[in-house]
């Protein structure tokens, strides 16, 4: 067997370990908290992390923003109504950390800010949000940002 073959063989099984491992990692398998509802969102948003040490963006995005938490979910490639979690960003349980652990093994970050950390930020006509990814192993001087529609309820919550 060739060592060609050999690297295949090894990715497309990496591949498919990691589409098992993060198969429930989709917005539609994501529980709410007792109470918590939603308040409103955007669809088709691009989403961009970045920072140190590389920046990814997300395309065709669903932020969904409840009283406790921003869900961002990106639609999967030749999948109608189906979106892979990217971050969900709580809000209400005080601040300033990343659950690593926790991020690893769902497939997608997982993280606190305070409120007040939701910036909104000006650039020609349109109007960004910013959120600073508190520092990790994996998200060092990192944060999102995406083109918003809804700057005024995302002020009501940065000031609540």
């Amino acid at each position: 067997m060739s060592l060609n073959l050999i690297i295949i063989i090894v990715f497309i099984a990496a591949l498919l370990l990691v589409a098992i491992l993060y198969r429930n990692s989709t917005l539609d398998k994501l529980s709410f908290s007792p109470g918590e509802t939603i308040l409103f969102e955007e669809k088709g948003v691009r989403v961009e992390q970045a920072g140190a040490p590389q920046s990814t963006i997300f395309f065709n995005c669903i932020v969904r923003v409840t009283d406790r938490r921003i869900i961002i979910a990106q639609k999967l490639f030749l999948r109608k109504d189906k979106y892979a979690l990217r971050h969900v960003i709580s809000y209400n349980s005080g601040g300033d950390e990343t659950d690593l652990k926790t991020t690893l093994a769902k497939g997608y970050l997982i993280f606190s800010v305070r409120k007040d950390e939701i910036k909104i930020e000006m650039e020609g006509e349109k109007k960004f949000i910013r959120i600073d990814i508190p520092e990790s192993v994996l998200t060092r001087r990192q944060y999102i940002r995406f083109i918003t529609t809804s700057s005024e309820e995302f002020k009501k919550i940065a000031m609540s």
